[in-house]
C-alpha cells in the first residue's frame, strides 16, 4: 500500500491570506465553513471515486462506496481476496503495519477545510491512472516522514508524583505571568475553544473530568473505510497528551479553565510517532468541530507539541521530505485562514536546533523557561532565512500537571519538562486574551502577546524571541 496526501498546487504555493473582514462597527465575523475556497480541490475526490477507490470521508454523509465497482469507467472489478496483513498474523514490534482491506484499489478520504484529500493505492497501476489524471494540478506527498513529540527531557528535580487530588493549594503561575489577575477579573478562557493535537487526554482525570471534552481517537489508518476514525471519551495511555491539557485547561492548575477543550489523538504512545496523514485527519476534525454554525465566529486556538526532525531520516529522499514541510505548513496556514492561532513548541534539542513546523512564520514558536526566568538549556532556537525562533517563551521546566489515572483511580500529578509544557501555557494565555477580546483575529492576539511579553537578560546560546509570553 502506498499513501499520499493528495494538495492542490495552487493552495501550497499560496501565501497565506487573513480570512476576517472588518465591518463598520468594527466587528469581525467568518463564517469558517465558507471561508476557504480551492477550485481544484474536489477534482482528487471525484477522479479517485472514478477509479473505483472506497470513500472515507468524514464527517458528514458518506457517499456511495461498495458495489459500484462495474459501473466505474467499465473497470468490472470483481471482488478478490482481501488484500493487506493477515489478520491472524501478529507483526514483528516495530514493522510497518499493513492495512487490513477489502476488494477496491484503494481508498480516500476528502477534507475539504483544510483544502487536501488523503490516498491510499493497494495496486501500482491504480496510483499510475491516478496520477495521469491529477498530477498537473496536485502535489502527491508521500506519507512517509515520520512526527513526533519534542522528546523527554530532565531539567531539574522532577518533584513528586502526587496522588489523589491535586496536592498543591493553589496555582503555581506566577504573578507576573497575568494569569492570576485574570482569573481575579473573571478571565478565564470562557467561550474561547482550544484545540490539541497529542497523545489523546484522560477525561476522567480529576483537573478535566468537571467538563465535557470533545475527543477524536485518529486511528493508524484514519482515511481508511476499514479503520475509520471515531469520536469517543477521551482517553491517553501515555500521559503526555493530558499534561498538556492540564497545563493550558485543567480545572485546577490550567491556565485558562474554562475554555472549551477539543483534542485529537494523533500520536501512538508506544512510538510517540505520528504521520502527515494522521495530522491532517486531525487537523481538519479540529476545523470541522470549529465550523459548527454555533462555533462559526467563536475565538479558537490550537496547540501542537509535535514536529518534524531537524533533517530528512535516514531512507527519505530529501525531495520527499521537504514535499512534507510544504503541505505542513499549508496546513498551519489553513488555521490562521481560519481564524484559528497556531501555537507550536519548539523543540528540546537546544539551541541551533530549528525544527517544522516551529520555523514556519505561520506559528507561534515557544520556547522555554524556567519560574525564574532562566533559559531551558534544552530549549531549541535559531535562524531560519530572515526568521528568528523561537517568537515568545514560556514557563517549560517542572510544570505541575495531570497525566493519569491507576487501575483503582487514583490521579496522579506530575512536573514535566520542555518545550511541549512552556507551548499549552502560551495557548492558555491566547486563550485569556481571546477570551477578553473574542472579536480579535488571530493574528491580533499573536501580536498582542508578542507586543506584552516581558523581555529577557540576553542570552550568549539561546534566542528568546520577544521574551516571556504574560497576560496583561
Amino acid at each position: 500500500m502506498k499513501s499520499y496526501l493528495l494538495v492542490p498546487k495552487e493552495s501550497i504555493e499560496t501565501q497565506a491570506r487573513v480570512g476576517p473582514r472588518g465591518t463598520e462597527q468594527g466587528e469581525r465575523v467568518l463564517s469558517r465553513t465558507t471561508a476557504l475556497r480551492f477550485t481544484v480541490a474536489h477534482k482528487a475526490p471525484d477522479t479517485l471515486f472514478a477509479l473505483g477507490l472506497r470513500s472515507a470521508t468524514l464527517p458528514g454523509p458518506r457517499p456511495p462506496v461498495s458495489g459500484q465497482e462495474e459501473r466505474r469507467k467499465g473497470k468490472g472489478r470483481s471482488a478478490k481476496a482481501t488484500r493487506g496483513a493477515d489478520s491472524t498474523t501478529a507483526p514483528m514490534p516495530g514493522a510497518t503495519v499493513a492495512e487490513q482491506t477489502g476488494a477496491e484499489p484503494g481508498s480516500y478520504r476528502y477534507m475539504p477545510l483544510i483544502g487536501a484529500t488523503m490516498a491510499h493505492f493497494y495496486e501500482d497501476h491504480t496510483e499510475k491512472e491516478a496520477r495521469g489524471e491529477l498530477e498537473r494540478d496536485f502535489e502527491f506527498i508521500p506519507d512517509v516522514v515520520p512526527l513526533s513529540f519534542p522528546g523527554p527531557v530532565s531539567a531539574g528535580q522532577p518533584g513528586p508524583r502526587n496522588r489523589g487530588m491535586s496536592s498543591l493549594a493553589e496555582r503555581e503561575w506566577p504573578d507576573e505571568s497575568g494569569v492570576p489577575l485574570a482569573h481575579a477579573q473573571g478571565i478565564r478562557g470562557a467561550g474561547v475553544m482550544l484545540g490539541i493535537l497529542d497523545t489523546g487526554v484522560d477525561a476522567d482525570h480529576p483537573e478535566h473530568a468537571a467538563r465535557v471534552i470533545q475527543f477524536r481517537y485518529v486511528s493508524l489508518f484514519p482515511n481508511s473505510p476499514h479503520n475509520p476514525a471515531r469520536d469517543i471519551r477521551g482517553f491517553d495511555p501515555d500521559g503526555h497528551g493530558t499534561h498538556v491539557c492540564g497545563i493550558a485547561a485543567g480545572v485546577h492548575h490550567g491556565v485558562a479553565p474554562e475554555v472549551d477543550l477539543y483534542v485529537a489523538s494523533v500520536i501512538e504512545s508506544e512510538t510517540i510517532r505520528t504521520s502527515l496523514g494522521r495530522v491532517a485527519a486531525g487537523m481538519e476534525w479540529l476545523l470541522h468541530q470549529f465550523s459548527r454554525p454555533e462555533n462559526s465566529s467563536r475565538p479558537a486556538v490550537v496547540n501542537l507539541s509535535l514536529g518534524f526532525p531537524l533533517m530528512p531520516p535516514p531512507g527519505i529522499s530529501e525531495a520527499d521530505y521537504n514535499l512534507n514541510l510544504r503541505a505542513l505548513q499549508t496546513m498551519i496556514r489553513r488555521l490562521l485562514d481560519s481564524n484559528v492561532l497556531p501555537v507550536v513548541a519548539a523543540g528540546n534539542s537546544g539551541p541551533d536546533t530549528v525544527g517544522y513546523p516551529a520555523a514556519f512564520p505561520e506559528s507561534l514558536a515557544v520556547g522555554a523557561v524556567d519560574f525564574a526566568r532562566n533559559v531551558a538549556t534544552f530549549s531549541a532556537s535559531g535562524t531560519v532565512g530572515r526568521r528568528v525562533v523561537p517568537d515568545v517563551m514560556g514557563y517549560g521546566v517542572n510544570v505541575y500537571s495531570s497525566t493519569e489515572r491507576r487501575c483503582n483511580n487514583q490521579a496522579f500529578y506530575e512536573r514535566m519538562s520542555g518545550t511541549s509544557m512552556a507551548a499549552p501555557y502560551v495557548a492558555g494565555i491566547a486563550a485569556l486574551y481571546r477570551c477578553r477580546a473574542p472579536d480579535l483575529t488571530a493574528l491580533e492576539v499573536r501580536d498582542l502577546i508578542l507586543a506584552n511579553a516581558v523581555k529577557l537578560p540576553r542570552s550568549g546560546t539561546h534566542k528568546t524571541g520577544k521574551g516571556l509570553a504574560v497576560f496583561r
